[in-house]
């Protein structure tokens, strides 16, 4: 039966699997509409203006997480209740998807737990991507284990052109054929570990190698000390802007291998973009990446100090068949069982 559905928060063109899961759900009859982000009371105005049957909260630390304890606690204070009123008031299903178990910043780890264990009890249903975050969130929030089911996202085939050739975007991007290229693509933030990159890539770059990172940050002070740091390695190439849609395929296509050198991670859409793209991925060795990329564990490092190996490494392997079979994982995960969340 169709629902009336609001997702919440609006997360931005900088995160396309959520346009594409609000596609796939009208696609199915569903009315789907991105609510508003407000400093306070997102949730109650989002029920005001739409009446849902379904609230869909991707990530929530924004509106538990301020740049202040103080503001952090009214934040959270705030959304406890607003769930509480979609709960015991109002009766509308709460769905979510747990991306992280903590926020990437560190930031006030205490009183997120807290709050954000009120707000997953409080869910009708949970999405994960892979059986060790739901165990996790089952051992560190006391969840139940039956409202918590593992969903892969829809692949980003479904959501990004992907028409030229390795010559165009080659050409595109003024590369050579023989040139051997590295991509980190994605937001640009400090614990994504491009210090660790450029420090890795440093070591094994030959003449004929090139490091492209193309992705913004909104951090100036923390972009200028990367920068300058890349700056000294003369086939390190900056695209320091938001990639629009169109262009995305150009990145992932005149590369050989992609490089995500996470710090932490419990899943990355990054990863997942890049395996839609058939490519090789040099990232962080976690149980969930280990079983997403069984087939290529070689080119996941445990420390920074692994990674430049794996870099090395990425020259020696088949990247079309790792790639091809990077494309078969990401298009045979059960995304279709999305639909019965809500």
């Amino acid at each position: 039966m169709p629902k009336k559905i609001v997702v919440l928060p609006d997360a931005g063109p900088e995160n396309p699997f959520q346009y594409e899961l609000v596609r796939y759900l009208r696609g199915y009859g569903h009315e789907v509409h991105i609510g508003r982000k407000y400093p306070l009371g997102s949730t109650f105005r989002a029920v005001q203006q739409h009446q849902p049957d379904v609230l869909y909260y991707d990530w929530v630390h924004s509106f538990i997480l301020g740049k202040s304890w103080g503001w952090s606690l009214m934040k959270s204070l705030v959304f406890m209740l607003e769930i509480s009123y979609l709960r015991n008031i109002k009766n509308i299903r709460i769905v979510h998807t747990l991306h992280n178990l903590q926020n990437h910043a560190g930031l006030w780890l205490g009183l997120e737990r807290i709050f954000y264990a009120f707000f997953l009890r409080h869910c009708h249903q949970i999405r994960v991507y892979s059986d060790v975050t739901r165990q996790a969130a089952i051992q560190k929030f006391g969840l139940n284990p039956q409202k918590i089911a593992v969903i892969q996202d829809l692949p980003y085939h479904f959501y990004y052109q992907n028409t030229t050739t390795r010559a165009e975007s080659r050409n595109k991007l003024n590369l050579q054929e023989t040139d051997f290229v590295y991509l980190f693509f994605g937001e640009i933030k400090p614990y994504k570990g491009l210090d660790n990159l450029l420090a890795a890539y440093a070591q094994v770059a030959t003449p004929h190698d090139r490091l492209l990172i193309a992705g913004k940050s909104y951090d100036a002070s923390y972009f200028a000390r990367l920068k300058n740091r890349g700056d000294q390695i003369p086939s390190v190439h900056w695209y320091h802007r938001f990639i629009e849609d169109q262009e995305v395929q150009y990145f992932f296509n005149a590369a050989d291998v992609v490089v995500l050198p996470f710090v932490r991670i419990d899943h990355s859409g990054s990863v997942d973009l890049a395996m839609s793209f058939a490519k090789p991925v040099v990232t962080l060795k976690t149980e969930s990446m280990s079983h997403l990329l069984e087939h290529q564990r070689g080119l996941l490092f445990e420390n920074p100090e692994a990674l430049a190996a794996c870099l090395q490494k990425a020259k020696d392997i088949n990247a079309t068949i790792v790639g091809e079979q990077n494309f078969i994982a990401a298009d045979s995960t059960n995304y279709r069982d999305i639909l019965t969340v809500f």
